[in-house]
């Protein structure tokens, strides 16, 4: 039985390098370019207590170089350009996205848009963001890896989206699951975590059969990259330097949402001495 329940999970789940990725990705596409009630392409996208670390980092780069490079990549119909008020006119704001739909309005926010796979994109910048993306990549790794590369010295990368690492919560891409199929892949993820914590290798996990494909949209059915705190604390471990930003939240739940629940990290290099260490 025990092996049965791991044969059914393996199954389920997959790495970015796995054959059937690409075709979860086409799928997801297809998705995106032509829901109609998808709630990130119905009104601009308002996210104010998450870019205020991003535009203090924007505005300490302005202070000390004179210009700021900023991407948001999976921008959806941001509003990013409005929010950055005053600062706007000193910046250099591109953004991405893979679909067309909501170019028109990515044009009143950014100098400049780009649609299609962020990786073909090879400008530097000081400055990388995501708000609520990073969970919908079938290729987190890949990405990480272009992104990190595009960093000006001393550039941050920030990745905003929830987290999956919590003993027994799962994403809500699996909630099509009966209970005691989640249960199932509940002791399977705490196992694969725990391998991770323990020093092994980073996972990055991808779920290859998500409640999106089985029922109407509702918010996260398309969440598929399952995202760990501890993927990226193992694969960016000596390279880079790991900050957690934590909201200010009232209430148990929002609390407990806040600190388990959520992954809200800015990546920079080391320093060359290497005196900075990734927060464990």
């Amino acid at each position: 039985m025990v092996t049965e329940n791991v044969m059914l999970t393996k199954r389920d789940f997959a790495t970015e390098t796995d054959p059937r990725t690409p075709e979860l990705r086409q799928k997801l596409d297809q998705f995106y370019d032509s829901a109609a009630d998808y709630a990130s392409f119905e009104a601009p996208s308002e996210k104010p207590e998450f870019w205020g670390p991003i535009r203090e980092e924007a505005s300490r780069i302005l202070q000390s170089k004179g210009q700021c490079d900023i991407l948001e990549f999976g921008a959806g119909r941001t509003s990013f350009g409005t929010f950055l008020g005053e600062l706007r006119r000193d910046i250099r704001y591109h953004v991405q996205d893979v679909t067309a739909r909501n170019s028109d309005h990515l044009r009143t926010q950014a100098d400049s848009v780009h649609i299609g796979d962020v990786r073909t994109i090879s400008a530097a910048y000081d400055v990388i963001f995501s708000t609520f993306v990073w969970e919908h990549i079938t290729t987190p790794k890949a990405v990480l890896d272009h992104l990190l590369s595009l960093l000006k010295p001393g550039g941050s990368l920030f990745i905003i989206s929830p987290r999956y690492d919590f003993p027994f919560y799962i994403s809500p891409s699996g909630r099509h699951y009966g209970r005691l199929r989640q249960l199932q892949v509940g002791i399977w993820l705490l196992w694969r975590r725990m391998r991770v914590w323990a020093g092994g290798d980073a996972d990055f996990l991808i779920h290859l059969n998500p409640a999106l494909l089985h029922r109407p949209w509702f918010r996260d059915a398309d969440a598929i990259h399952w995202a760990s705190w501890w993927d990226l604390v193992r694969y960016l471990k000596g390279k880079f330097v790991l900050r957690r930003h934590r909201l200010v939240v009232s209430g148990l739940s929002h609390w407990l949402w806040a600190k388990y629940l959520l992954l809200f990290v800015q990546i920079t290099a080391v320093t060359p001495q290497g005196a900075d260490r990734p927060v464990r």
